[in-house]
This record gives C-alpha cells, sequence and structure tokens, in this order.
C-alpha cells in the first residue's frame, strides 16, 4: 500500500512540474492572439445585412481560429451566419477551421438576417474560438450594423 501512494505521489509531481514547466515555456515563446480587424459594411437590405470582419494574428505564435459564432445582441429577431471567407463550405454559417502565422489574416463574412420587422440598427456579438498553446480561448468583439426594416 506504502509502495502504492509513493509511486501515485511521484507521478502526480511529475505532472505538476510539466505543467509548470509548460506555461513557463509558453511565456518565453509567446502565444498566439487572435484579434479583430477592420470592420467593411458590404451591404445592409431591408431585413439583411452583410460585412466582412478582419482576423489577425497578433501574437508569437501560430494560432487557429477554430470556429467564429455570431449572435443578435440588441435589435430585432433574426438569425447571424459567420463564414470564413474564401472558403468552400456547405452551406452559409459554416466555420473551415484555419491556421494563421504571426502577422496573417484571414476574412469573416458576417450574414445577418432578421426574421420581424424592428427598428435598426443592430448589434451582433461575434466570438472566435482560438487554439494556440491554451486550449481554447474566446475573443469576442461587438458590432453595430445599419439594418431598416424587412419587407413584408
Amino acid at each position: 500500500m506504502r509502495v502504492i501512494r509513493g509511486v501515485l505521489g511521484a507521478v502526480g509531481m511529475a505532472g505538476a512540474a510539466a505543467t509548470a514547466g509548460w506555461f513557463v515555456l509558453a511565456r518565453v515563446q509567446g502565444d498566439s492572439e487572435i484579434g479583430f480587424g477592420a470592420t467593411t459594411i458590404i451591404s445592409t437590405d431591408d431585413g439583411s445585412a452583410h460585412a466582412e470582419v478582419e482576423l489577425v494574428n497578433r501574437g508569437r505564435e501560430a494560432g487557429v481560429v477554430r470556429k467564429v459564432e455570431g449572435t443578435l445582441v440588441e435589435g430585432p429577431p433574426g438569425r447571424v451566419l459567420v463564414t470564413r471567407k474564401d472558403s468552400q463550405p456547405p452551406e452559409r454559417g459554416w466555420w473551415a477551421s484555419n491556421i494563421l502565422k504571426p502577422g496573417e489574416t484571414c476574412m469573416a463574412e458576417v450574414d445577418v438576417e432578421l426574421t420581424a420587422p424592428g427598428p435598426g440598427p443592430v448589434i451582433v456579438a461575434l466570438d472566435a474560438h482560438e487554439i494556440g498553446r491554451r486550449l481554447v480561448v474566446h475573443r469576442r468583439t461587438r458590432l453595430t450594423l445599419p439594418i431598416g426594416q424587412p419587407a413584408g
């Protein structure tokens, strides 16, 4: 019984040392830092809007943009679809994961479709799921899009 406790204690201490070493390595070498850049509003219509948002890696290591989700925060009810530009998704709103090296960028296409009439503008929250040296980091921002009232 003492031998098993000793072995488990040694394994636990080795795991703690490995974890501490990983954090020191990440601090010294740096990590990815995916951030939001410029936003361009492409088109607005009654009941819809289309914008492009730049994602840039400002860190010192490569990072993966696993997905970007969008939700409506203020405004009439509807849905937000976020798609990576220049990818070939099976449908709008499908994010294809991509790796961004330090300084590289990619574009997210944001489509807002309102399901009921209401006054604009609408506020959209974007949540980018980043994987670098840390497992998953959420990077968030908000966009204000000028949308009129949907037709019909």
